[in-house]
């Protein structure tokens, strides 16, 4: 799959940082623009690419805010193994625990990170090429500015 990615919305600037940081934590391959090696596990904004056949999608969801600037914002993974296989969605799942779960204290490309929690997640079986996947939900706490936002 070849992707571009290029804003400075908020959404897609927490979006890319955190694929920024999942790459580095050697969960799976970021990238803003090019193409994946199918070895690689893709980590993308909101849809899993047909190739690879591992990936994880990411996809934010409103849960609270304050009319300042305490923010808590739903991150969705959505993990997919290799196909045939039902050990690597597993590590995957794994392997993005081991690298958010907990984090506090951080900035994220200017945004303040207090706390990234997991909250839920389920499995969701095998896709229509064997390939099994999961959800794994967490909430990140940050400090959100904004014109209407005082804190």
């Amino acid at each position: 799959m070849t992707v571009v990615y290029g804003s400075t919305g908020f959404r897609i600037r927490l979006l890319t940082a955190i694929g920024q940081y999942l790459g580095t934590a050697q969960v799976g391959r970021w990238m803003t623009s090019g193409t994946y090696l199918s070895t690689d596990t893709a980590i993308t904004i909101d849809v899993l690419p047909a190739t690879p056949d591992k990936g994880i999608a990411m996809t934010l969801y409103p849960v609270s805010d304050s009319l300042g600037t305490d923010t808590v914002i739903g991150l969705q993974l959505r993990i997919r193994g290799k196909a045939n296989d039902r050990i690597s969605d597993k590590d995957i799942v794994d392997r993005a625990f081991d690298a958010l779960h907990g984090v506090n204290g951080i900035t994220l490309d200017g945004i303040p990170i207090v706390l990234i929690e997991h909250k839920s997640g389920a499995a969701l079986g095998p896709d229509g090429n064997n390939r099994l996947e999961h959800t794994a939900n967490y909430y990140i706490t940050l400090t959100r500015t904004g014109p209407n936002r005082d804190d």
